[in-house]
């Protein structure tokens, strides 16, 4: 099982950057349509709807949805213009508040929706479209003065998203003896988040050091910390809607990694507060 998460992790992070970097805007929204659109299809499988034809069917009102926004919204210019795209990022950003609240209820809060296969639905796409919008317009950044802008701002949300998981693993395995919310997901634990966290601190410390980067250094520490923390809820959130559909896994199209929701989780919980962030802050930071 290692050796097969490691082989699906070296083809799948350089594949992941490729398509970042160096496919034009088009492409990447090709790209990451489809791999946002695979995350919808095992959103279905929690919901309830175990007949193929229903779950198809979502998948395709997923992707009328995307086409739809991306057809009528520009992702690209000033965001405050923008009123659809910035509606959509807030809808995120309030989803993300809710969704921390029933985690930290859990299992008490499933009354709520658990019961309701497209109220399940429904949450799936406040989870998987704000955060597809806001990738697309992070990469549309600047787009016509220089093509890597966008790029770079989200390698770094992957970074800090990657240094989260590395320091909660390695602080978190050897160490960890406090269950954070063991109803939610049994294995997360107290030191593997304070881990997580130390570990983005080191990394935000070392590039402000490296690259001497403009800005307040407590506006990055913030931001980082926040979106840390987010990301944490994210992974959690997922645990949360496995548990309830009685999965494991989120999927089987990742080999030793799940689905792919398993690996975009604290990115769909992080991706619309950073837009937000680098829309009306980001002078500040850059």
């Amino acid at each position: 099982m290692f050796k097969q998460r490691v082989l699906t992790a070296l083809i799948l992070a350089p594949l992941a950057l490729w398509a970042v970097f160096y496919l034009p805007l088009a492409g990447f929204a090709a790209f990451l349509s489809l791999a946002f659109l695979l995350g919808a299809w095992e959103w279905s499988g929690f919901c309830g709807l175990n007949k193929r034809r229903m779950r198809v069917i979502y998948v395709l009102l997923t992707a009328v949805l995307m086409a739809l926004f991306y057809n009528f919204t520009p992702l690209t210019g000033e965001l405050a213009d923008n009123k659809l795209l910035f509606s959509l990022l807030l809808l995120g950003a309030a989803w993300w508040l809710l969704a921390i609240v029933l985690v930290l209820s859990f299992p008490a809060s499933q009354r709520l929706w658990a019961n309701s296969d497209w109220r399940r639905a429904l949450m799936g796409w406040c989870t998987l479209l704000p955060a597809w919008a806001a990738l697309l317009f992070i990469r549309g950044l600047h787009y016509d003065h220089s093509s890597f802008y966008g790029a770079w701002l989200i390698f770094a949300l992957l970074g800090l998203v990657w240094a989260a998981d590395i320091g909660g693993y390695i602080v978190g395995k050897p160490f960890g003896r406090t269950k954070l919310l063991p109803k939610v997901s049994p294995g997360k634990t107290l030191e593997g988040l304070l881990g997580g966290l130390a570990f983005v601190v080191l990394v935000v410390t070392g590039l402000l050091m490296w690259l001497d980067w403009p800005g307040q250094p407590y506006h990055w520490y913030l931001a980082a910390v926040l979106l840390t923390l987010l990301s944490v809820f994210g992974d959690l959130s997922e645990s949360m809607f496995k548990r309830v559909a009685g999965k494991k896994d989120s999927g089987v199209f990742l080999p030793g990694h799940g689905g792919i929701l398993d690996r975009i989780d604290s990115l769909t919980a992080t991706a619309p507060l950073y837009a937000l962030l680098l829309a009306f802050f980001g002078k500040q930071f850059l």
